[in-house]
């Protein structure tokens, strides 16, 4: 360990799991709790297994992922058949795999007996709960799915799971700190990067702010193309047709139309680079120019498409944020399924509910959740489809089979045809067709956040650096859980990063950046951590080696759901807007004797309410 490392605090007592070798190792005196350095907490002398407390490397941990790679390569396992049989089996504990164990027990059979197999050590895929302790109080992060996007207006099927659920959307301004911010007077704000700029330098409120530009290290001529950019409503494709605008919209990427009819040039374009990568987990180079038009990104103010339409226009959607995310779904909707598995009954208990994990894959529940648990294989008994289904998993390195009468597969689309040999093979090769966005969910404790207030920010966009942005937890508090309310206190910083290789097509930058992600230790993530904190919060008094107080990287090579075209390669950015022939996802979802499938690869939309969805469709196609 060099001085620089020693200065960005690498040396420093916190936690650090990370995996070398598949063996787990942790270094320094944890400020967290026994279950944070160990994996184990005590209560009552024993050891009680809890998850969303574990640091380092989590989100698809070491352990969850090998065995699915390894069926891939073709690897084969002499499974022990045991004597378990269900009326079901979900492969996959997420949001989609609860639901549907839910939905079949609600609309099929009350008493049906079900078994939930995950590959990871906890459930709810990717809506993640991370949780940090320290002086005695626990901070509650979001590792994965984040929000619930306007859950007014879900469709009918969700919008009623997410109303038995208890979820009410019109009560959520009740827990909202709408105030708090506002009140510290801290804003947004960018963070430019030595390494691509020139010097570090944070604007405060950027949003287009022509102001927060003037003194940033953009070069001059950059700046005028920015300020034109933003300040102007000048219509970029003046004399060309409705359908001749559309053409350029639809083959160009936003970053194309910038440069060749807006005229930007190099360093205009890198500040706008990593824009669209928060929501979409793409950058400019790749996202196309109609979204960016719909999406009212800036080159389209001056324009009118579709009779009048106005770019950027669609109504404000309300945006419900539980302080771990959608991890509060999974939680209402494992507690609804399995019994005595945690106390209370409202969304507001069930945020700081105590989860007994032993209760999970109880012989004598009619529901149980099976973790850390990978689905190898699942056929069709004597090769009929209308027969009881073979389903072999390995956990703890040994494989075992159990039968079921119907399985939901929850799983991921392109890893099925390795795992189902009764697969069609047209089914088999629109399975294939789907694509999945990598990304990383960093969540940070730090002891206190005085140096964002101090600087006037409470998040910041980064065009350059390596986590692309960075944020304070957003202000919630719920039931018995308080969101700090000061900057003197500890709190969570956020930080997303999205491992890309610009220049490439967007599925062939998922590809690149999945490889690139599986291969990058916790120690890179931890010094990328520190510099960037160190630098960008440093002139307001953040000292990372002081500073931090933990780490959990929520690592995801298998993140946003989307499809391809199948002849065009195009990725289905909203899937709504493509021709039911055009729609790889719908075949690839069919049914397939006594196996249905489920899960937002069948609607190619990661988003909450189509897991719930697919779920649904899923359990009623038997």
């Amino acid at each position: 360990m060099n001085s620089r490392d020693r200065g960005l605090g690498m040396d420093k007592a916190i936690s650090r799991r990370d995996f070398l070798g598949g063996v787990g190792t942790a270094t320094g005196v944890s400020l967290l709790p026994a279950c944070a350095r160990t994996g184990e907490s005590e209560v009552g002398g024993a050891a009680a297994y809890f998850p969303p407390d574990e640091t380092g490397m989590r989100g698809s941990h070491p352990g969850s992922f090998e065995n699915a790679h390894a069926t891939v390569q073709g690897q084969q396992w002499s499974a022990k058949r045991t004597d378990e049989h269900y009326d079901l089996v979900v492969v996959g504990a997420g949001i989609s795999g609860l639901s549907a164990a839910y939905i079949y027990r609600r609309d099929v059979d009350t008493n049906a007996r079900i078994l939930i197999l995950d590959n990871h050590d906890d459930f709810g895929g990717h809506a993640k709960r991370n949780e940090f302790t320290i002086d005695g109080r626990t901070l509650i992060g979001f590792g994965g799915t984040m929000l619930m996007e306007d859950p007014v207006r879900y469709p009918a099927v969700s919008a009623q799971v997410v109303q038995e659920l208890g979820i009410k959307a019109e009560r959520y301004d009740h827990f909202q700190h709408k105030d708090l911010f506002a009140s510290l007077n801290v804003r947004s704000g960018t963070f430019f990067d030595k390494e691509t700029f020139g010097a570090d330098y944070l604007t405060v409120e950027h949003n287009g702010s022509v102001e927060a530009l003037a003194d940033s290290p953009l070069p001059d001529e950059a700046k005028a193309e920015l300020t034109q950019l933003f300040g102007n409503e000048e219509d970029y494709m003046a004399g060309m047709t409705q359908a001749e605008r559309l053409v350029v919209l639809e083959s160009h990427s936003w970053r194309d139309y910038l440069q060749e009819y807006a005229g930007l040039g190099d360093d205009a374009l890198s500040y706008l680079q990593k824009w669209p990568e928060g929501v979409w987990a793409i950058g400019s180079d790749a996202f196309p120019a109609w979204m960016a038009w719909k999406q009212g990104y800036p080159g389209f103010r001056g324009m009118e498409l579709d009779e009048g339409e106005e770019p950027g226009v669609e109504e404000a959607r309300q945006v419900l944020h539980f302080p771990d995310g959608n991890a509060t779904v999974a939680r209402l909707l494992v507690r609804k399924i399995v019994p005595g598995i945690a106390p209370g009954d409202t969304v507001e208990d069930i945020v700081t509910a105590s989860f007994d994990y032993s209760k999970l894959d109880n012989e004598d529940y009619a529901t149980r959740i099976r973790l850390s648990s990978t689905v190898v294989k699942l056929q069709h008994q004597d090769g009929k489809l209308d027969a009881d289904v073979d389903i072999s998993y390995v956990k703890d390195d040994k494989a075992f089979t159990v039968t079921a009468r119907k399985v939901v597969w929850a799983g991921y689309h392109a890893m099925l045809p390795y795992v189902c040999p009764d697969v069609p093979e047209q089914q088999l090769a629109a399975q294939h067709k789907s694509v999945r966005a990598p990304l990383v969910y960093t969540n940070v404790l730090v002891r206190n956040w005085t140096s964002f207030a101090n600087l006037g920010i409470w998040q910041a966009l980064c065009v350059g650096s390596f986590f692309q942005r960075v944020r304070v937890n957003r202000p919630v508090s719920i039931g018995d859980y308080h969101y700090p309310q000061s900057p003197d206190e500890p709190n969570i910083v956020h930080l997303q990063h999205i491992p890309l290789a610009p220049g490439l097509s967007a599925p062939e930058q998922f590809r690149a950046g999945r490889r690139a992600l599986l291969a990058t230790p916790f120690e890179t993530f931890e010094r990328n951590i520190r510099d960037q904190l160190g630098r960008m919060l440093g002139p307001g008094g953040f000292d990372p080696a002081r500073d931090i107080a933990g780490i959990t990287v929520n690592r995801w090579p298998h993140g946003y759901a989307y499809s391809m075209d199948p002849e065009s390669g195009e990725v289905a950015w909203y899937p709504d807007r493509w021709a039911d022939d055009r729609q790889p996802w719908t075949d690839a979802s069919k049914r397939i004797g006594n196996i249905t499938i489920a899960g937002t690869d069948a609607s190619s939309n990661a988003m909450t309410e189509s897991a719930i969805e697919e779920a649904h469709r899923a359990v009623h196609s038997f």
